[in-house]
């Protein structure tokens, strides 16, 4: 109300509103560009599936189109979390089954940041009138930018109520030209740690304009200050937990006026809010030590704790009456603290202090860059980079220095505060080293604590004033060349190899999802194209880039690692795995790969790569869509099918070559099935297509009088696929009557299931086939599931005339 109020009196608002505006319209004018062309890049390459209005997701089969740029395994584990939070409601799923396959793991994405998504949602459905679910995944486009228009107003209504206009201001271009501030914001990213960041900053940033003289309305201690701190705590530890350490030790080197410390209450009010987060998002008896790393009921004791030992030290300073009562607070408060410290070390688990790959960047605009330390970046940015996103630290860091240096030794208050404003910002520095994100926070600490310390000094205002205005107007002028690592995608940007990868994984995985329609998907995949699996397809993989699906992890190096194939048919069951799929330029899966200690002996990820893969294994044909970067690459799909043996294994293993256009294979398979299995039915339809693709009229003629002797003498293949190949080759071979014959036995005893067995280009010659001699099935059902799976084989329509 206050700051309305100056609004209207303080002519001040009107000269600095410009500035105000200014900040505005490059944050949007940023934002937007992003936004632009994320959403032109979901659009290339693949077209949406078919919407459905009673499907969680808004398309058919589960499916999804959202691409995105960075953190995408995230975003789309968040855009799925929050889709199902509005199918089933707010408490939803316990357990997440979309890695980890048989059992799942734990859900433990936090439902306060899906709320907030909800919202979003929702005002685009009533915005744009898109569907519920659809808008979720326009809300990935948007939240960040609300996100970042919602904290520069926050922050510079801060700095305005605290420090003035001119500050404010200030702080507001800075929040929008500062790369390593704006590029925590990236349209078609979705991540709850951005908002944890920015409200420990601002939990932390209320401790350096601490009243002294009424700590009962500290504002570091105070209600605003709790709700932050406790709201970044559930968001993520990572960042919570330290704004509670630092905004402890900032009450430590406190000396409240009164009799009453806040400091209980602090801890009271917190503490109660992170356990009520942690029933909110978790059960009462999931105390894993892994979920450390997530709110934990462990942060509320210590938070606690913290309380208790402040308010000891606290009586202990103000020589208060009931040592006893004193003594036991701090016993109390040792007790709370080392419940969190012991879990940490006897389970060997960091928690908050875990250092994941996000806290290791300093934005994720370049996500192939993670620095161990601060030293490691120093190392590889340019001397401009550095200079400029250390500028506000290193101004802080003269700034304390001058207040260090102007300070009375009488004045008892100012020192307090310097001692607590150094060790907080020393602290933060510290954490940075180690963990490159906080410098974000430091960069974001610096400008109340230089405004804090330079207010009541006119010398050094103007002088603070004038280094700031050559600070953002040299960022003004860096933000047409920043470099590639700090830049965010313009409207001439074109995709990274990334973005086509992301591309390729959609469009796989909703080829596999139209092929394998109502059925349960488990894929042993890369972990990137394993979240596309989950996200576009709607299947169901062993592993992802979720740190939690590990133990998916370990079930990958025994499969790929294994040197019998029975140990790894084993493992494929016991974990309901479907398909293996291996793309040639992926540099993850090797990774998981055990060398064998005895020499001639292979693993199964190495035989797969030489095609010589175990009887339970079938090879299902995928093409690349045609792009210049996959020229000569290959994804091989494997299929989990019941024992075959060796001629059918060998005839389909012929048959994808045929249809992968890979003669050369095909041919080489085919003169193994000549030598060795010359009179079994399966190798001689395998022969009978190759030499048929190869245009080897003699072995064709010979392979296809084998064939049509066999149905003239009633002899039909055991397996439904094999007599529809039979029948092809026949219609191949201009054996008409017989194709014939074959085609309407097919049709008569075809089930879903059967369909489901065909490749697409089986799919499609049926189709045609059944066409052409005018046969249908019994069931409609099938003969658009069959149209569906050779839809890829199927010429395009021409456009109508659009008058």
């Amino acid at each position: 109300m206050n700051l309305l109020k100056n609004l209207r009196t303080d002519r001040r608002a009107l000269w600095w509103s410009p500035v105000f505006a200014l900040a505005l319209f490059l944050l949007l004018q940023a934002d937007l560009a992003q936004l632009r062309w994320v959403s032109d890049l979901s659009a290339q390459g693949s077209p949406p599936p078919a919407r459905d209005a009673y499907s969680p997701t808004g398309y058919a089969l589960g499916q999804r189109h959202f691409i995105g740029k960075h953190e995408r395994g995230e975003t789309y584990r968040w855009i799925a979390a929050t889709q199902e939070l509005m199918d089933t409601g707010f408490l939803g799923a316990r357990i997440y089954d979309g890695d980890t396959i048989p059992s799942g793991r734990p859900q433990l994405l936090l439902k306060l940041y899906a709320a907030w998504l909800t919202a979003v949602a929702w005002g685009i459905h009533g915005f744009t009138g898109a569907p519920l679910p659809i808008a979720v995944e326009q809300a990935a486009l948007w939240e960040p930018l609300l996100s970042h228009l919602l904290m520069l107003v926050g922050s510079s209504v801060f700095m305005v109520r605290r420090f003035g206009w001119a500050s404010g201001a200030a702080s507001a271009l800075a929040f929008a030209l500062l790369p390593s501030i704006a590029g925590q914001f990236l349209p078609g990213a979705l991540t709850a740690r951005t908002w944890a960041m920015f409200l420990a900053a601002y939990a932390i940033a209320r401790g350096f304009t601490a009243n002294q003289e009424d700590d009962r309305r500290d504002p570091a201690f105070g209600l605003g200050a709790a709700l932050a701190t406790s709201a970044a705590l559930w968001l993520d530890p990572a960042w919570g937990f330290p704004a509670v350490l630092a905004t402890a030790a900032s009450g430590f080197f406190r000396r409240p006026a009164t009799a009453s410390a806040p400091f209980l209450r602090w801890s009271l009010i917190g503490a109660g809010l992170t356990f009520a987060a942690w029933l909110v998002d978790r059960t009462p008896w999931s105390l894993a030590a892994g979920e450390l790393r997530y709110v934990h009921p462990l942060y509320a004791l210590a938070w606690l704790g913290l309380g208790f030992a402040l308010e000891g030290v606290h009586r202990l300073r103000a020589k208060n009456p009931g040592r006893k009562r004193t003594f036991l607070l701090l016993l109390v408060a040792a007790v709370l603290l080392s419940a969190l410290g012991y879990a940490q070390v006897r389970n060997d688990f960091l928690g908050w202090l875990y250092p994941s790959v996000w806290m290791r960047r300093i934005t994720s605009l370049d996500e192939s860059r993670a620095f161990a330390t601060a030293f490691d970046w120093i190392a590889q940015a340019s001397f401009v980079e550095i200079a400029l996103l250390t500028a506000p630290i290193v101004g802080a860091s003269a700034a304390l220095a001058l207040g260090w240096r102007r300070r009375s030794s009488s004045a008892e208050i100012t020192r307090r505060q310097l001692i607590s404003a150094t060790v907080i910002f020393a602290g933060v520095l510290l954490l940075a080293l180690f963990r490159v994100r906080w410098g974000v926070v430091a960069t974001l600490l610096a400008w109340p604590l230089v405004a804090g310390i330079v207010r009541d000094a006119p010398v050094y205002r103007r002088i603070a004033a004038t280094a700031a205005g050559l600070f953002l107007l040299t960022l003004a002028l860096w933000s047409r060349s920043l470099p590639a690592t700090l830049a965010r995608p313009g409207v001439d940007t074109e995709p990274s190899a990334a973005d086509v990868e992301a591309l390729l994984y959609r469009h796989f995985s909703h080829w596999l999802a139209s092929h394998t329609p109502g059925e349960k998907i488990v894929a042993l995949a890369p972990p990137e194209l394993s979240d596309s699996i989950v996200f576009h397809g709607g299947g169901h993989v062993l592993m992802s880039t979720a740190w939690e699906s590990y133990p998916g992890q370990l079930a990958a190096r025994r499969i790929l690692s294994s040197l019998e194939s029975t140990e790894a048919e084993a493992v494929l069951q016991g974990h309901e795995i479907t398909h293996l799929i291996l793309p040639s330029w992926d540099k993850v899966l090797p990774l998981f790969v055990q060398k064998p200690l005895e020499p001639g002996r292979d693993t199964l990820f190495d035989r797969l790569d030489r095609w010589t893969y175990p009887g339970y294994l079938r090879p299902i044909p995928y093409r690349l869509p045609p792009a210049p970067v996959y020229v000569g690459q290959k994804l091989a799909v494997f299929k989990v099918t019941p024992l075959q043996d060796e001629p059918l294994m060998l005839s389909r293993l012929a048959e994808y070559f045929v249809e992968m256009e890979r003669p050369e294979p095909a041919a080489m398979v085919a003169r193994v099935l000549m030598k060795a299995y010359r009179d079994d039915p399966n190798a001689a339809i395998a022969r009978a297509f190759v030499g048929a693709d190869a245009r080897q009229t003699t072995d064709f003629e010979r392979e296809l009088a084998r064939l049509a002797r066999d149905v003239r003498d009633g002899r039909t293949p055991p397996l439904w696929d094999r007599r529809v190949q039979r029948a092809i080759a026949l219609a191949l071979g201009r054996q008409r009557e017989l194709a014939r014959t074959e085609i309407e036995a097919c049709l008569d005893t075809a089930t879903a299931a059967d369909l489901l067995e065909l490749t697409p280009l089986q799919a499609y010659r049926l189709s045609t086939l059944a066409h052409a001699y005018g046969l249908r099935f019994a069931d409609e059902n099938l003969t658009s599931l069959l149209a569906a799976l050779g839809a890829e084989y199927r010429p395009a329509e021409p456009k109508g005339d659009s008058r």
